[in-house]
């Protein structure tokens, strides 16, 4: 022990004890300091200006194994013997007031080992100004573990000294901050770092002396969420954590973020040590980040809307097998709608388990195209559903990954068939401009020609659309009509847009006039309605000028016979409203009713001839009308308090459509006729029924004397062409013999005389030998067919006019019918003004018929003839609504003895007041010079009368006409 004693006199002793209470002194009053110091994780160490040991950190005293050692108050150099000339140099100039600092330097231990460090030395300032010694911060920074002992050294350092905590605190971002909360719930701060200036813009003595303050400057509506953290952490013990915004003095809004450990303290207190840093910049990334979220959320149900909303179809597709081939991942709901395939199944298939094998090769190359290309690829396509074209746009546009690989195609279909129409409409407009036969041009508003059509080159003398370049409009006029058309015509459609009117062109090669119909127009524009240029559509009309000059001459005609005739002619306008108004009154009208033509003329029946009898000629006009055929009727009508009768005939006129438009009436004055017959009409009844005989008897004689006749000409007819034609037939044969036997032996001659006489050769070639032999054969054969043909039309005429069964006998009535056909087979062939007709047979199994074979033929020619004449009518008029005309005959048996023979049409019908005239004698519906009236009324006898049996005829407008013979099989 006394080895170990040191002997120093007394004033040293006295010397080092006042240091030692004064150090003392420091170390209470830094205790508080030296607390906070103790839990910084860094190795810090507080130095007088001798570099005696002040404060050391528990990580300083770790780092540099000074754990055990009671360092405070000894000098580094005695602590740390190793310590070398350079730091101590950095000690002297640190202690001369600067500050150094080092992010990596080597340390060598005692035991030699070595380490590396950061490290940074600062001076600290007594009050007075004066460097009072070192502040040193290092950090081990070989292991961690090695380090946390270098922290533990300086935290130990730390707890020395709470003033040069302080400043080190002052250099932190954010505030330190000690705060306690007491039983009572009292709150202090019983330290706060000098950061609560710059972060909530109060100094550290306001919130130590009144800790609301940190409350007073929470914005109102964190209030309640700040409280209940503080609170919960005091109840659990839990670190505070919590995330709040203030509003500094100054008015700015800043977001905070505190964090802090609690400890209960012995006095039932709870102190939390933590930090409040300002966080507003990663609060503010955070709200750019939540709006770029927002956007992105909205532009991701903007791109869904469209995806959805949008009118054309879209689909998206994988890439698979190297490009090979492509699968469907997701289709819009336009594509299900508009797609002519069902798409619905078609997610998560490729396209050749969801396409037909031609559209799927087809699709696959068109997607590996516009893969290679790396570009959108835009077609047209067409597909022919239920036969019906559709034509569709399509856009493949490929979608690159990360690597910038086509991972993706997006297929967009649009149906453009429309727009194809108009395409093809617009393509039919040229078409029609291009063939028409009128002269249709365009020019500029200046009148330079752009177009011109095929009609309009060819009707002024022009080559070609070259011609035109340099032409103005008016050069197609004459010199001396150019001024006319320049200040007059042109200035009218350039106020008017439009004038129309005759003119003349002249032809540029033979300088002729040519009459044309000339209207030229502004074509405007549809969105501006300024116009764009001058177009024409003229139409040359010359051939009606013609037709006009010859109108005029034959106007002049019957202007000669109108006036002249002896008899009154009027005509009347047919109105909409179904009125009439007289528009014709002739001179001879004039003479005998004693109104002239001015006082007529726009009047009503009503004003001509009184309310009475007008009402009965409006309703014979009416009926007209409504029959839409010429009528006839008489009339006693007053003129000059004078009965007069009148017979008149009233003819109607019919527009394209078919409608009434003027009535044409002739009228004769039968006054002295009907005196005749007032005095004549009782001889006439007593008459009447000797005439109704008369006709029955006269009719039946001009059918017997008209069949007589018609049998011997067709029997005498058929008589003598039969015989020469049998004659011919017969001859054929053995003609066509010899010409085969003499051809052979000229055949014979030219095989062993090869080489005739130069005149036999000149002969052979002039006649054309080879073709005449092949001719010769040919020309017989056709004379054999032509002969053929005589015999059967022959045969027909003889079966038709029966003179060799005359009598009553057995016959088969199809044989009948169709000798009938074969006679009408001319006029059921197509002509030029109507189709074929065609006939439809349905016979019957029919036994042999008691009848009159001629006079049941002419029955069959009456009807089968009328038929024709029915629907060669309308087709003329213009009435069959059918597009093939055609006569259907059909036979059946019936009730056992009965058979009966139907012969119908399919034409417009015959109307119901008709039907019962059709079997009158003389009645007839046809023209003059068309029929007699008397080939119903005879049928009906032939059947009625002569075979016991019933001729009908049923009838609807609009679906032809139906007549039925019934006649027993036995009478």
């Amino acid at each position: 022990m006394t080895d170990n004693l040191v002997t120093i006199d007394k004033n040293t002793y006295d010397s080092l004890q006042q240091e030692l209470i004064g150090l003392r002194q420091v170390v209470a009053k830094t205790l508080q300091l030296g607390l906070l110091i103790e839990y910084i994780p860094a190795a810090i160490a507080i130095f007088d200006s001798e570099m005696r040991y002040l404060l050391a950190s528990r990580r300083w005293r770790e780092d540099y194994d000074l754990v055990d050692e009671n360092i405070v108050g000894r000098s580094h150099h005695d602590v740390c013997p190793e310590i070398t000339l350079g730091w101590q140099n950095r000690y002297e100039c640190c202690l001369a007031g600067n500050a150094e600092k080092s992010e990596e330097e080597t340390l060598i231990r005692r035991d030699g080992t070595i380490d590396w460090v950061k490290w940074e030395i600062n001076p600290w300032y007594e009050p007075s100004g004066e460097v009072g010694g070192l502040a040193v911060v290092s950090e081990v920074i070989t292991p961690r573990k090695q380090s946390e002992i270098a922290l533990a050294d300086s935290e130990r350092r730390l707890r020395d000294t709470e003033a040069r905590l302080q400043r080190l605190a002052d250099n932190l971002p954010g505030m330190l901050y000690e705060f306690c909360l007491k039983p009572d719930g009292t709150m202090t701060f019983p330290y706060v770092s000098s950061g609560c200036r710059e972060l909530i813009e109060r100094s550290p003595q306001e919130l130590q002396d009144d800790a609301s303050l940190i409350f007073a400057n929470t914005h109102p509506e964190d209030m309640i969420g700040l409280q209940e953290a503080i609170a919960n952490s005091a109840k659990t013990l839990q670190n505070f954590e919590y995330e709040w915004r203030i509003i500094t003095c100054s008015g700015q809004l800043k977001w905070v973020q505190g964090a802090s450990r609690p400890e209960r303290q012995p006095g039932g207190e709870i102190t939390w040590y933590g930090y409040l840093l300002d966080i507003s910049e990663q609060q503010a990334v955070l709200r750019e980040r939540k709006q770029a979220d927002q956007q992105l959320q909205q532009q991701a149900q903007l791109l869904q809307s469209i995806w959805e909303g949008v009118d054309y179809g879209i689909c998206v597709l994988d890439v698979l097998d190297d490009e090979a081939e492509f699968r469907y991942v997701k289709i819009n709901p336009a594509m299900h709608r508009i797609s002519l395939l069902p798409v619905a199944s078609f997610i998560g298939k490729t396209t050749a388990e969801s396409l037909p094998p031609e559209i799927a090769d087809l699709y696959r190359q068109r997607y590996q195209q516009c893969i290679k290309s790396r570009k959108s690829l835009v077609f047209e396509d067409n597909f022919l559903v239920n036969d019906k074209e559709t034509w569709w746009f399509v856009n493949i546009t490929p979608l690159g990954d990360s690597n910038s690989q086509i991972s993706q195609l997006v297929v967009t279909a649009t149906e453009i068939t429309e727009r194809k129409q108009a395409e093809q409409e617009r393509q039919l407009f040229v078409s029609l401009i291009e063939n028409s036969s009128d002269f249709i041009g365009f020019a500029t508003l200046a009148g330079k020609p752009l177009f011109l059509n095929e009609a309009g080159l060819k009707l002024v003398g022009l080559d070609g659309l070259d011609a035109l370049k340099n032409l103005h409009i008016l050069d197609f006029f004459f010199p001396e009509d150019q001024e006319y058309m320049d200040k007059h015509i042109m200035r009218v459609v350039n106020e008017r847009g439009l004038w129309q009117g005759e003119y003349r062109f002249r032809n540029y090669q033979t300088h002729e006039e040519i009459p044309v119909d000339f209207n030229i127009f502004t074509v405007k524009s549809s969105e501006t309605g300024k116009p764009l240029c001058l177009a024409t559509v003229t139409r040359d009309i010359q051939e009606r000028r013609k037709v006009e000059a010859l109108l005029q001459e034959q106007e002049q005609f019957l202007r000669n016979i109108y006036e002249g005739v002896d008899q009154i002619i009027f005509v009347v306008d047919v109105l909409e409203n179904l009125d009439f108004c007289y528009t014709g009154w002739n001179s001879t009208a004039e003479r005998y009713t004693g109104i002239t033509r001015n006082d007529a003329i726009g009047k009503a029946p009503e004003d001509i001839f009184g309310s009475v009898e007008g009402s009965l000629v409006r309703q014979r006009y009416k009926n007209c009308v409504e029959a839409g055929v010429s009528i006839s009727f008489e009339d006693c009508l007053t003129f000059h308090n004078q009965e007069t009768w009148w017979l008149t005939k009233i003819n109607p006129l019919k527009n394209s459509a078919g409608r009434v438009y003027c009535l044409v009436g002739t009228t004769l004055d039968i006054t002295q006729r009907k005196q005749n017959e007032i005095q004549l009409r009782q001889q006439a009844e007593n008459l009447e029924n000797t005439l109704r005989e008369l006709q029955l008897t006269q009719t039946q004689l001009i059918h017997s004397e008209k069949m007589s006749s018609i049998g011997n000409m067709v029997a005498g007819v058929a008589h003598e062409i039969n015989n020469p034609v049998n004659f011919i037939h017969g001859n054929l044969i053995p003609a066509s013999e010899y010409a085969q036997d003499l051809l052979q032996l000229v055949e014979l001659y030219r095989l062993h005389f090869p080489y005739p006489p130069e005149e036999i050769q000149e002969f052979i070639i002039d006649i054309e030998f080879d073709f005449l032999k092949e001719d010769l054969v040919k020309l017989l054969q056709s004379m054999r067919i032509g002969t053929q043909r005589i015999r059967e039309i022959v045969l027909s005429l003889r079966n038709f006019s029966r003179l060799d069964e005359a009598e009553f006998k057995q016959v088969d009535i199809h044989e009948g019918i169709d000798s009938t056909l074969m006679i009408l087979q001319n006029r059921l062939k197509a002509k030029s003004d109507h189709p074929e007709i065609l006939v439809v047979k349905s016979y019957g199994d029919l036994p042999l018929i008691d009848c009159y074979p001629g006079q049941l033929n002419q029955v069959f020619m009456n009807l089968i003839s009328n038929a024709i004449d029915a629907l060669e009518e309308s087709i003329v008029d213009g009435q069959l609504s059918v597009a093939t005309p055609t006569i259907y005959i059909r036979s059946e048996k019936f009730n056992n003895n009965w058979v009966r023979v139907t012969i119908s049409d399919n034409g417009v019908g015959i109307p119901q007041e008709i039907l019962s005239k059709l079997f009158d004698p003389f009645f007839t519906t046809k023209s003059v010079g068309k029929g007699t009236g008397l080939g119903l009324s005879i049928s009906y006898q032939i059947v009625v009368d002569r075979h016991n049996g019933k001729l009908t005829c049923n009838s609807t407008p609009g679906q032809g006409a139906e007549f039925i013979i019934e006649i027993p099989i036995h009478q």
